[in-house]
């Protein structure tokens, strides 16, 4: 798979652009704030339907404009698909594929799957347990179908049960009123449990593999999966915390409690990873997602890498680099604010690459 050609009308600080992209490595290059990442956003957008960046779509109309428009011509195991999406203040957004408009959004979810790493990804280690838990449901739901809509399914119940938790505190509703919706989540959380228990145990030497790679040696990082249902059923669950759920009017137990711990040597990344074995930990999560989604969807996802250079050593620069170019990993698209950094790291013998100067309009250099 890869995106064969961009089409950008007014959106975030581009009034229109156009590209051609090679099946290889494509290298934006420039200075900050010339729209080097809003191009991979976009790229996302085609892709998940949302912005990486930003969930409210009508932030992402240029300024002064009434709409924006993207458009992208990909190649997907040999056929070729054209997605648009539109979005106009006030309307809903319109997303087509081959000029058919979708019913669902999430239909879409999956045909495109492709992997963004950008410096905002530390969150994984510093925010909490919703950034963590977004990056497991952002990939399993990119190869599996049924766990998207179960997801959707138990967040929709999980709002209604919420609700319902109000209005019996107010005392506008029994308690019996719950029985349904515990019903359902216990139902969907329970898959939902049990499929990211599998993810896990299939991820892990995946990530354990990458990490070593990206290091040059074994460090003792890991990632361990966390959640409630793990000692517990979620009937249970729901049954012992109703009391409490009452009164902070909310559900305080469930599988969207679910956390991805992460620590190195037995203690807290956050706490004890320098930055520069922070950024690896993240970018050895996102090189074994990309990998991870291969071996499930049997074709090689688009890989975004948005500033990756940013405080790490040279060592890991260049394990990064190595790995990359060694043609294992389809299309490919990389942003940089040097000019010379990029070229310096190329050899003869890498892959095909197209270097774009975002500072102005041509093509800085290209090999077939």
């Amino acid at each position: 798979m890869h995106l064969k050609s961009l089409y950008i009308q007014q959106f975030k600080n581009y009034t229109e652009g156009e590209w051609e992209f090679c099946d290889g490595i494509n290298f934006l290059l420039g200075d900050n704030g010339t729209g080097k990442t809003n191009i991979l956003d976009a790229i996302h957008c085609l892709s998940f339907c949302k912005s990486y960046f930003n969930p409210i779509d009508s932030q992402l109309i240029k300024t002064g404009e009434d709409l924006f428009m993207l458009s992208g011509h990909f190649e997907l195991n040999g056929h070729d698909e054209h997605i648009t999406c539109t979005v106009k203040r006030g309307q809903r957004k319109i997303f087509r594929r081959n000029k058919k408009e979708y019913e669902k959004l999430s239909e879409h979810i999956g045909l495109l799957p492709s992997v963004m790493v950008t410096p905002y990804d530390t969150d994984l280690i510093h925010e909490g347990s919703e950034v963590r838990r977004r990056f497991m449901d952002t990939l399993i739901s990119q190869y599996s179908r049924p766990y998207l809509e179960r997801l959707i399914l138990y967040n929709k119940a999980l709002q209604q049960r919420n609700a319902l938790l109000t209005s019996i505190r107010q005392g506008q509703e029994k308690q019996s009123s719950l029985e349904p919706w515990d019903m359902v989540l216990s139902e969907h959380g329970t898959f939902i449990h049990g499929e990211r228990r599998k993810f896990f145990t299939e991820f892990l030497p995946i990530f354990d593999e990458a990490y070593t790679t990206l290091c040059g040696k074994k460090e003792d990082s890991r990632i361990e999966y966390v959640s409630d249902l793990s000692e517990q059923t979620m009937e249970d669950l729901l049954a012992r915390s109703v009391s409490k759920d009452i009164i902070l009017e909310r559900t305080t137990c469930g599988i969207h409690k679910d956390d991805m711990l992460l620590s190195l040597s037995d203690q807290p990344f956050k706490k004890y990873g320098s930055q520069g074995q922070q950024k690896t930990l993240v970018i050895s999560l996102k090189i074994a997602q990309f990998r991870f989604l291969q071996s499930k969807l049997n074709v090689k996802p688009l890989l975004m890498l948005d500033d990756i250079f940013d405080k790490i050593d040279d060592k890991r620069v260049k394990a990064l680099m190595e790995l990359i170019t060694d043609g294992n990993f389809g299309q490919v698209f990389i942003t940089d604010t040097s000019l010379t950094r990029v070229p310096e790291m190329l050899g003869s013998d890498s892959s095909a690459y197209k270097l774009y100067n975002t500072n102005l309009d041509p093509v800085v250099r290209e090999k077939a």
